[in-house]
């Protein structure tokens, strides 16, 4: 992976080239824009870039450094991630106290924080003191698709790198190469990601695409619309995963009526290929109500945080919509 591979990023990417070129380091960094766009793969090639031995505008990705950090297995290059939870004091102690001590193999000793919005209030401390003294040949990349979530103390010590959502034209692009869509299928997913590269791959899988149909089947009135709901409810509570994936495609059709209220734009509506059957519903549905679908399925999205029964969670949804169409 070098820069050359990361889409729909030029602006970030030349700024990064530029720093390395001219040789114009900062001590830290924050990659900050949408999910899914290329941050976190930019700052792993960036650091690769930092401690290539054959740099000359990307990385070469055959010496021993760039190998090693393609395995994750470089001793001076160290990639902070959590799956779920906040990113505690613990981690953080034990790289600052690698800190004071001379890169084993780099040039430069890199730390990369993903998700960095996910730090806890001592952790946070910590770092801070940190960027506020950092070592010499240390270079700190946080990453975050929330950075307004970071103390300000944290953001004013790091040069700031923007990424964006990448064109409906490249996402297409990029799954007609790697996923072998057609242009047809490609087009309507790339539609539907909003701008994330992970979304656009995520949302191509067949088990996605099926979770889809069936939810937006069912909301769009095919077949038995009351039973079908609650039996979904059933069945897409048990996985968390599956759960998350109904909810979003449900969030994602009520959202399109309300564009479809408040503006004329075609091109603002995700799901395009239900649009005849939403249309029967515009006038049908007031937008408080909508609203007010959408806010439930944001409280469901916060509830999970608490355990909250996911069917139960389903099936009061399930009946917000049926009284809604009735």
């Amino acid at each position: 992976m070098g820069f050359d591979e990361i889409k729909g990023q030029d602006r970030a990417i030349k700024i990064l080239r530029q720093v390395i070129n001219n040789k114009h380091l900062a001590h830290a960094y924050l990659f900050h824009g949408p999910d899914g766009v290329g941050k976190k793969k930019a700052a792993i090639t960036f650091a690769k870039a930092l401690n290539c031995a054959d740099f000359e505008d990307d990385v070469c990705d055959i010496c021993v450094s760039c190998r090693k950090i393609n395995q994750g297995i470089h001793p001076d290059v160290t990639l902070i991630q959590t799956e779920k939870g906040e990113i505690k004091i613990g981690e953080i102690r034990n790289i600052i106290k690698g800190m004071i001590y001379k890169p084993l193999e780099a040039k430069n000793r890199i730390v990369i924080v993903d998700e960095s919005e996910r730090f806890n209030l001592s952790a946070s401390n910590a770092f801070l003191k940190t960027l506020e003294e950092p070592p010499a040949d240390t270079v700190i990349i946080l990453v975050s698709s929330n950075p307004d979530m970071l103390p300000q103390t944290v953001l004013s010590r790091c040069h700031r790198i923007a990424f964006s959502n990448i064109p409906t034209r490249t996402l297409t692009d990029i799954l007609i190469e790697k996923n072998g869509l057609t242009p047809v299928a490609a087009d309507h997913i790339a539609n539907l990601a909003n701008g994330s590269v992970s979304k656009a791959l995520s949302l191509s899988s067949e088990e996605v695409q099926g979770i889809r149909m069936d939810i937006l089947s069912v909301l769009s009135g095919k077949g038995n619309v009351k039973g079908n709901l609650f039996d979904l409810a059933e069945q897409y509570s048990k996985d968390e995963k599956i759960f998350y994936e109904a909810l979003d495609w449900i969030y994602t059709y009520f959202r399109d009526i309300i564009m479809m209220k408040v503006q004329s734009d075609l091109n603002l509506i995700i799901n395009r290929d239900f649009y005849d059957h939403m249309i029967s519903l515009k006038e049908k549905i007031s937008l408080e109500t909508l609203l007010d679908i959408i806010e439930y399925i944001k409280s469901v999205y916060k509830g999970q945080e608490r355990n909250m029964n996911r069917q139960l969670a389903l099936d009061v949804l399930g009946i917000k919509i049926m009284r809604s169409i009735a």
